[in-house]
């Protein structure tokens, strides 16, 4: 059972970069298992067939999103609570996002990176399995606190696309990542590269909720 486990999770991550460059169609189930040096007569033992194992490497990529940012999540939860401030909302706000950032920066998200572009694009059955993690929960999240900064004058519809815009800001430095070091002259991202990135998304942010609370009426 044990071997089994482990045979099923090589093929797993074996298949990911592969269906993050070339999609569920473009993928060859024969260069997948080639990649985990397995039969690929594993990959229907394990999955039923191809469409299977990208599912479970959409279910792979929701379980380590929720790794990387529950924590962050958490923490923002704690500090807004229910019916915390303006001030908690908007610290809760810079965790998560920080905590984002610091998601989409990570080397080892990269692949998973990619299937998720490509799943946003053109959305396969395995869309909802990345959704209904930590994406849901961000701009669930993040809607609700923009509302509270807001004082009740964003409606949810207004306070949802501004959620999705915010995260935008960060996805952005994933999705260009090429033009990012090309740009910035950089080989990869240096650490000081990093901070810099938090630090404006950071700006960016406290510019927008200053604009928003302004223009609170309470």
């Amino acid at each position: 059972m044990a071997d089994d486990s482990l045979s099923a999770r090589k093929l797993v991550e074996a298949a990911l970069p592969i269906f993050g460059l070339r999609g569920l169609e473009g993928a060859s189930t024969r260069e997948i298992a080639k990649a985990a040096d397995k039969p690929m007569s594993a990959i229907t033992y394990h999955f039923g067939g191809k469409e299977g194992l990208y599912l479970a490497a959409a279910d792979h990529i929701a379980g380590h999103m929720q790794h990387f940012m529950g924590p962050a999540l958490d923490h923002a939860a704690q500090i807004a609570g229910s019916g915390g401030s303006i001030a908690d909302a908007r610290a809760a706000i810079r965790v998560m996002m920080t905590g984002m950032c610091e998601t989409m920066l990570r080397d080892e998200t990269a692949a998973m990176s990619r299937f998720i572009v490509r799943e946003q694009g053109d959305p396969t059955r395995a869309f909802s399995r990345l959704y209904d993690g930590v994406m849901k929960q961000m701009l669930d999240r993040l809607t609700g606190l923009l509302i509270r900064v807001s004082g009740g004058g964003l409606n949810e519809a207004t306070a949802r696309i501004r959620a999705i815009s915010l995260i935008g800001q960060v996805l952005v430095f994933r999705t260009a990542r090429a033009a990012l070091t090309t740009g910035m002259g950089w080989q990869a991202i240096p650490d000081d590269g990093a901070a810099l990135i938090q630090s404006t998304i950071a700006a960016n942010i406290d510019a927008i909720l200053d604009q928003l609370e302004r223009r609170n009426p309470a």
